[in-house]
């Protein structure tokens, strides 16, 4: 199959198209960054695996190249906010060396080490010394060269560093360069009792819980194995063993979890069956933690297939029948995160070799390709990892090896990090829909629907919000206070009640009240509180505000009041206004309708929520609110033109910590940086067009915007 790289792929939900190489290089700096990690040196290694929980990456085994050559049972640990490597010191019951085996994340605190091939004279890890593991790393290479295939469990506890062997029965086969992943599931008790016994041993009497799902592998014969196993992480136990009818395995698949609230239904159904939240459908909880199966083979007339396991371990086969597709990708990573699939691998033909990364779209199973650029044209790019805390993919690699050699050494490189932003090409989870259900913000179809009839009824207001143009918005102070917050509390108690100038807001110096509830009479009597609010915004804006306040949702995208001026508007207010939930949900819409007309006021937007707009809307003593007036229709120019402010057309010049600053001292990423690089790379884009004297046209990479 030949590379697809510069068409359109039908059902996309913007049009895309392929930048040209000069300007892939300007992009690549905006939506990639390759650093050099620092710290204890990690050798190559084959065979190894990396999982990442949290902040940190794991890597664990694999067989040595240099310094020592051998297969290692070594754990090093990569913080990827500071991108310094330390060698853990463990303790426990140690697995024996071992290479291409899997581990996967247990939650938050442990990793499950399963299967591989390990030294004949190491055995299966049970009761193993770390002295005698030691010294098995460190034998001879004819004794290297004696394995076994393991289907041993491990589970090593991250917190205190200590391994724990899992004694089991009926373990299946064992195998390695096998896929695994572990599902959440419901846990169903067999007695009243039951759940006691959990919770005081961890190990539950019945079915279900967590289950870790291993996909395929190859045998001691080398064969390829066609089954699923399950393991069950609460009962201990393997509990089932199904035929798969095809091969899989590290070589040549990837498999997933489905993302939180995605069936097997909804896939390939289109945009409306989408997983983020905006559809509103509800998932059993037996229907949802189903699993992606995705293999290519046959590289020089390549077969991809996609399947989809079902909790009751059912499998359903989803056509790739779309007529642009990747290559054949060997040794294929990637991860779900939100509706769509990442996937990247090694893509070698005799023309071309390079580490590629593609993208599919689980809606409409349309396939685009990421485009980072050249930052893969040069060295040796090995293992992709999906960062879904950070929606990031990273690629660990060395940028002055060759790819070709440490492809046919099957080697992994650890030097250098390449951290692809995938926020900035539109593919992110929202935190806002998979937050601790405490801080959720959304509500359910009726809640919606009453807030709606609500705020059509100007009976039940009992003040308004004075705009900009002198417009009025009746609402109701209780419902605002109820769901606004304690800013809008602190702005009714600092308000002057003798400042009748529609122009500025005055605010005195007195207390502030410090709960979420509604003012009651004793905080704020009823015959004093304001009953007009001066708010420097227009009047669509204030009305969008006030829907999403009543709602929790904002108007759908095709309404005026969801156009891209009224939503770099929200952008800007959604932090400094502290609205919980307001942010994530203008970023999603914007990520929605972003496109090469409104890249460039989009963009500004961004950059003033991410930098300056925390401290654009302050109250401080009986200073007047400043700096806070939106964007309104002039700033977009007419007909959908964009007039660019601040010189973002002109000079492009980007302030040093404005792109490249995503973390905070903490940790933290902003919520609107992969917007802000998203339409700049969309603004330079659309300045090349114009440049160039060509209309925008369709094409088949995923450049950031659909320009």
């Amino acid at each position: 199959m030949s590379n697809t790289q510069n068409t359109q792929t039908p059902g996309s939900q913007r049009a895309i198209h392929a930048p040209s190489a000069h300007t892939s290089a300007n992009f690549s700096s905006l939506v990639s960054t390759v650093v050099r990690t620092t710290g204890v040196e990690v050798p190559p290694l084959v065979g190894s695996s990396t999982t990442i929980v949290d902040d940190m990456l794991y890597v664990f085994g694999g067989q040595r190249l240099r310094a020592h050559p051998g297969l290692s049972n070594d754990i090093y640990a990569l913080c990827l906010i500071t991108r310094e490597w330390s060698l853990l010191e463990t303790k426990g019951e140690v697995p024996s060396p071992r290479y291409f085996h899997s581990v996967c994340s247990l939650g938050d605190t442990k990793l499950v080490c399963f299967g591989g091939m390990s030294p004949a004279n190491g055995g299966d890890g049970a009761n193993t010394s770390p002295q005698r593991n030691t010294a098995a790393q460190h034998s001879s290479h004819q004794l290297q060269r004696e394995v076994v295939v393991m289907s041993d469990i491990h589970i090593f506890d991250i917190q205190s560093r200590t391994w724990s062997y899992i004694p089991t029965i009926d373990a299946p086969e064992g195998r390695y360069a096998h896929c695994a992943t572990i599902l959440p599931s419901s846990a169903i008790y067999s007695n009243s009792s039951a759940p006691i016994q959990a919770l005081t041993s961890g190990v539950i009497d019945g079915t279900g819980g967590a289950e870790m799902v291993v996909v395929g592998g190859q045998n001691s014969a080398n064969q390829y194995m066609d089954e699923i196993s399950v393991f069950n992480l609460r009962s201990m136990k393997w509990t089932s063993t199904r035929s798969l009818e095809r091969y899989c395995g590290a070589y040549r698949s990837v498999v997933s979890p489905l993302p939180r609230g995605m069936t097997a239904s909804m896939i390939g159904a289109g945009n409306g069956g989408g997983a983020n939240g905006t559809g509103g459908s509800t998932v059993s909880p037996m229907e949802g933690h189903g699993m992606l199966i995705y293999s290519n083979y046959n590289f020089l007339e390549v077969r991809l297939e996609l399947q989809v396991r079902l909790p009751d371990g059912s499998l359903v086969e989803k056509p790739l029948a779309g007529p642009y597709s990747p290559p054949g990708l060997r040794f294929p990573n990637g991860g779900v995160i939100d509706s769509h699939f990442v996937l990247s691998g090694t893509y070698l033909t005799s023309s071309k070799q390079e580490y590629a990364l593609w993208v599919l779209d689980l809606r409409t199973l349309a396939w685009s390709k990421i485009d980072v650029g050249n930052v893969f044209s040069q060295g040796s790019w090995n293992r992709g990892i999906l960062w879904n805390k950070r929606n990031t993919f990273l690629i660990l690699g060395r940028k002055d090896r060759s790819l070709v050699e440490d492809y046919n050494q099957r080697r992994v490189n650890f030097n250098h990090i390449c951290m692809v932003t995938l926020e900035a090409f539109g593919l992110y989870d929202n935190p806002r829909m998979h937050s601790h259900p405490a801080s959720q913000r959304s509500f359910n179809k009726v809640a919606q629907e009453i807030g709606r009839l609500v705020l059509g009824m100007r009976d039940l207001a009992d003040m308004e919000f004075l705009a900009v143009g002198g417009e009025r918005v009746p609402v109701n102070s209780r419902i605002i206070a109820r769901r606004w917050g304690p800013y809008f509390l602190e702005l009714l108690n600092a308000a002057n009640p003798s400042s009748t100038s529609p122009t500025s807001a005055s605010f005195a110096p007195s207390a502030r009240l410090i709960n979420a509830n509604p003012p009651t009479p004793s905080q704020l009597s009823p015959l004093t509180r304001p009953r007009t609010l001066y708010l420097p915004h227009t009047h669509q804006t204030l009305l969008t505000l006030v829907h999403y306040l009543y709602t929790s949702t904002l108007p759908p995208p095709n309404h005026p009041q969801s156009s891209p001026q009224i939503l770099c508007s929200l952008l800007q207010l959604a932090r400094p206004y502290r609205v919980d939930g307001l942010l994530e949900a203008v970023v999603e819409r914007l990520h929605q309708v972003l496109d090469g007309k409104n890249a460039a006021a989009v963009f500004n937007a961004a950059a003033m929520a991410a930098g300056g707009g925390a401290s654009t809307f302050h109250l401080q003593g009986d200073k007047t609110l400043r700096n806070c007036k939106s964007l309104d229709e002039n700033e977009f120019g007419k007909s959908g033109s964009v007039t660019p402010t601040n010189g973002a057309a002109t000079g492009l010049q980007i302030p040093s910590g404005e792109i490249e600053s995503d973390q905070d001292t903490s940790g933290g990423v902003s919520s609107v940086i992969g917007l802000q690089k998203r339409g700049l790379r969309g603004l330079m884009e659309g300045r090349r067009m114009r440049e160039r004297g060509r209309s925008v046209g369709a094409g088949g990479v995923l450049n950031g915007t659909g320009v």
